[in-house]
């Protein structure tokens, strides 16, 4: 190497050292600097002014790139303003710069699940879980990815993982009965409400409400009515509560409750037009066919094209005697749902009060098949039946009407209107003794109605 050479080459390492020197320098200042800014923006997000934080972080990042903090909390602070766009690019930045991976999954899974991309929020859990086994949080987020993707058996099998790792933890069992309720398994839906509850769930009237739908399909209707009050009181705005309460008192022939739990919601939610439907059908069981008119047609205004408000005010029409406008209301139903078995035979009865047995014997004979479909498809409601056993016995069939009254009365052995109309086929059918059974039953059900049947019986 020459003299000059190296008088060259020292030269240079001498203006790369000051180079060197000059970059440490304002380095070192752009750090204390990004510091300021950084500490500025974790009070404004500690104050939760999001935007504040943010502007803060990203100011941060622009002096000092190469921040995993600042990008990881402007990431968060994106997140909580709902920008998912800017907090997903901020997470990955903070993951390339060597944040703690377990930090940005507890996160970014919420993202994702907000975003419905439930692949890559299960991605997030699946690694988060490997970090950290025993995480319920991390377990709970695997179940309710599952169980939005409709993967029951998975979801179910995260959360029943979760509660052997804490056996007291009363919302993995709350979502095991809502796992249990997607799949149908009644029995077990409702156990895992019931250890919610005594657990100390948060999600009391969500927990309140499958415990009484688990009641209400395995025929507890006591126990079901029970769970619904109390679910109803701890959530007032869970309208189904409120309509499977009124249908558990339909059931147990308590009509009255039934109208007063209807009322009930129908002032939390005034445009209802099905609990116009509902409360329009127990006015009419409870003979209060006045207001079952009015609570018709303001189903059929609130509803338009759905059939069964016209159907129920058909019903209401046809026991306040107003058969012309009866059959009005009928034709309408049927024009929505031209099979149904309940509305033809309302309209064979508007035509037979009319005197008009031409019309309604046909109409009778729809009656019957339409409602031998729909008690095959509702075989647990008790009213079907009732009204198939009124429709076969108008069509001639009175051992078919027996059988039909009997089930209704299996179903719901309080049904008033069912057993008296049992009573009277059995007098028609001249079965004294048959008939003197339904009587005795009456005498403490309704005493009215009793002395009603006992009339019929002793004329024959």
């Amino acid at each position: 190497m020459t003299t000059r050479t190296r008088y060259s080459v020292v030269l240079i390492i001498v203006f790369v050292l000051s180079l060197t020197g000059g970059i440490a320098a304002q380095s070192k200042k752009d750090k204390a600097k990004a510091k300021q800014i950084v500490d500025a923006a974790n009070k404004a997000f500690q104050a939760k002014n999001y935007q504040t934080a943010a502007d803060g972080y990203a100011q941060a990042i622009a002096i000092i790139p190469n921040n995993p903090d600042a990008h990881y909390w402007n990431a968060v602070a994106h997140y909580y303003m709902k920008d998912n766009g800017v907090a997903e690019t901020e997470f990955q930045q903070a993951l390339l710069q060597g944040y703690k991976p377990i930090e940005v999954y507890r996160i970014r899974w919420f993202l994702y699940y907000d975003e419905k991309n439930y692949d890559a929020a299960l991605n997030d859990l699946n690694k988060a879980a490997m970090i950290e086994p025993k995480n319920l949080s991390f377990i709970k987020g695997i179940g309710e990815i599952y169980f939005a993707k409709g993967q029951y058996a998975a979801a179910l099998d995260a959360y029943q993982k979760g509660s052997l790792i804490d056996p007291k933890d009363a919302e993995l069992y709350y979502n095991i009965a809502r796992v249990q309720a997607a799949q149908g398994n009644v029995k077990e839906q409702g156990m895992a409400a019931e250890e919610a509850l005594k657990r100390g769930t948060q999600w009391v009237g969500e927990s309140y409400f499958l415990l009484g739908d688990s009641q209400q399909k395995q025929r507890q209707y006591d126990a079901a009515a029970g769970s619904y009050e109390r679910a109803i009181a701890a959530k007032p705005g869970n309208y189904q509560a409120y309509r499977n309460l009124s249908e558990v008192y339909r059931a147990l022939s308590r009509y009255t409750d039934a109208i007063d739990i209807t009322k009930k919601a129908i002032l939390q939610f005034p445009d209802d037009g099905n609990l116009y439907t509902d409360i329009a059908w127990y006015y009419s069981f409870a003979n209060r066919s006045a207001e079952a008119v009015q609570a018709a047609q303001s189903a059929t205004r609130l509803l338009p094209d759905q059939y069964m408000g016209y159907t129920n005010l058909c019903r209401a029409l046809n026991d306040t005697q107003q058969y012309a406008e009866a059959i009005k209301a009928c034709n309408n139903a049927l024009r929505l749902n031209p099979g149904d078995g309940e509305t033809n035979f309302y309209l064979a009865r508007s035509y037979d009060f009319l005197g008009r047995k031409a019309d309604a014997t046909p109409l009778y004979a729809k009656a019957v098949k339409g409602l031998v479909t729909f008690t095959q498809a509702n075989p647990d409601y008790s009213d079907g039946f009732y009204l198939l056993g009124g429709a076969y016995y108008a069509n001639n069939q009175s051992d078919e009407a027996i059988d039909a009254y009997k089930t209704c009365l299996t179903l719901s052995p309080n049904n008033v209107k069912a057993r008296f109309n049992l009573g009277a086929v059995y007098v028609v059918n001249k079965n004294k003794a048959a008939a003197t059974e339904q009587y005795q039953a009456l005498l403490t059900l309704d005493p009215d109605q009793a002395a009603k049947l006992k009339a019929l019986i002793d004329k024959r």
